[in-house]
């Protein structure tokens, strides 16, 4: 029964939000292609116990602008951006948490945690990227950086993702080392997160420690428009290296920082120590 007055409301929703999105369609880019990637990653909830996860995600893409997010967090996040959708997303916590409370399945909560908040604009003609995800505990930031910063080496070795012949490519790019697989055969210097200038598309990514992956699993013709994000007042400017060392601030100091705003009341005992066998998709804000 909960499943069902789930879909029901995420149904309602959906219409909404597509008669949102028809406001003003002509002021936007729209897409050429589509790329459905899966996102994995590898981390430690809490600093002390180790998880992976998947997080479908989408690439809009023309040759000229870009948008790389997931669906599901523009769904919530559009959920937040009218009373309406409030009222609805609060219905589907109280459902979710009771399904919860009777069966300690953690599936049941997933119509209403976030698995990710990134959103990653490219912009051709600028030459830039611009960035929006969490920063500090319930904080959000955006920031701007240039394309430059990707350089790439390619190889000779190849193979075929979803029948395409790719062509292998390494980067260092922000601590990490990156293996990607692009091909000339889609004509669009683009690919998944900030990854991009290459003379094809990129189809699969995955860096050195195998803690962070995007493999591509679909990719069709797609004349989407490309909106913007949803409450974009709710964003803070700031640079990349500051939000991220917010957003690790706020994980090794989670219990102290829920102690400290809710006066004592919530005290979930002393901090995990910290670690830094798995981080974030940067490292090199340490």
């Amino acid at each position: 029964m909960y499943n069902r007055i789930i879909i029901f409301l995420i149904t309602i929703t959906f219409i909404s939000f597509s008669a949102l999105s028809k406001k003003k369609p002509s002021e936007y880019p729209q897409s050429e292609i589509k790329v459905s990637y899966k996102y994995h990653e590898k981390f430690l909830r809490g600093n002390v116990q180790f998880t992976e996860r998947e997080i479908p995600m989408l690439l809009l893409a023309n040759g000229e602008y870009s948008k790389f997010y997931s669906p599901a967090t523009e769904y919530k996040d559009s959920l937040e951006s009218t009373p309406s959708g409030r009222a609805i997303a609060n219905q589907m916590f109280d459902i979710a948490i009771k399904k919860y409370a009777e069966s300690k399945d953690e599936g049941a909560l997933g119509s209403i945690v976030y698995k990710t908040f990134m959103y990653i604009f490219k912009n051709n003609a600028e030459q830039s990227f611009t960035a929006y995800d969490i920063a500090g505990l319930g904080e959000r930031g955006v920031y701007s950086e240039p394309y430059s910063e990707l350089v790439w080496e390619i190889g000779d070795s190849t193979k075929t993702v979803l029948g395409y012949e790719c062509i292998k490519a390494t980067t260092n790019y922000h601590g990490r080392e990156w293996t990607v697989w692009f091909s000339p055969e889609i004509p669009i210097q683009d690919g998944p997160w900030k990854l991009r200038g290459l003379p094809g598309l990129i189809l699969e990514a995955s860096e050195l420690k195998g803690h962070h992956s995007f493999v591509a699993y679909g990719i069709e013709q797609s004349k989407c428009t490309i909106y913007p994000i949803y409450n974009q007042d709710n964003y803070d400017q700031m640079s990349r290296i500051e939000m991220l060392q917010a957003r690790r601030h706020s994980l090794d100091n989670n219990h102290a920082i829920s102690k400290a705003q809710t006066s004592g009341m919530l005290d979930l005992g002393p901090d995990a120590p910290v670690q830094t066998e798995y981080d974030f998709l940067e490292t090199d804000y340490r």
